[in-house]
């Protein structure tokens, strides 16, 4: 009987060690992203509003992911059947534009990226890829754009992002557009 007692207690303990090492394992990978950028990740957002409805087409949809081997997030776009566009260039490619995060002080509200003073947007914790190409090559090559993602909270707790497309070959050009988890 002694025996048994023992038996069930050992399988017991060893099955709580084991789960134990398998959450710890699960959560090591999160370790290396910020608590700012964490409630981001994994989450689907939809395209709402885009002044480049060509390069980020209204009703798209991307999720970061954090890939923890590179320490980059990745944008992972999903084509469906009611955007507007398909994805194209860079962004067509699944998971292929990677962005670097920086963090702030605080989140920006979709108004404060629409100001677009600089100082104010320099506080906030956003994402960035210098080099993104947004359209296809031309004959004189290539264009590619700077992209800053702005993580903004949004009213219900709702994750929202601000992306600002800048070209650094040219002084206009640049855009917006806004999305949305869900």
């Amino acid at each position: 009987m002694y025996r048994k007692s023992f038996w069930r207690h050992g399988t017991r303990r060893f099955a709580l060690l084991a789960a134990m090492t398998l959450g710890v394992a699960m959560a090591a990978p999160s370790a290396g992203v910020d608590d700012a950028l964490a409630g981001w990740l994994g989450r689907e957002m939809t395209i709402q509003s885009s002044t480049l409805t060509d390069q980020i087409p209204v009703g798209g949809k991307l999720t970061f992911i954090y890939d923890a081997t590179d320490s980059v997030v990745r944008v992972c776009t999903r084509q469906v059947a009611t955007q507007i566009k398909p994805w194209r260039s860079d962004l067509a490619v699944p998971c292929g534009v990677t962005l670097t995060f920086t963090r702030g002080t605080r989140y920006c509200t979709v108004d404060d990226v629409k100001t677009g003073n600089a100082e104010i947007l320099s506080s906030c914790h956003r994402l960035r890829s210098r080099e993104v190409a947004l359209q296809p090559s031309t004959s004189a090559g290539v264009e590619l754009n700077d992209m800053i993602i702005f993580l903004v909270q949004g009213p219900n707790g709702k994750h929202q992002i601000s992306i600002l497309v800048d070209s650094p070959a040219r002084v206009t050009g640049s855009g917006s557009a806004i999305g949305q988890e869900g």
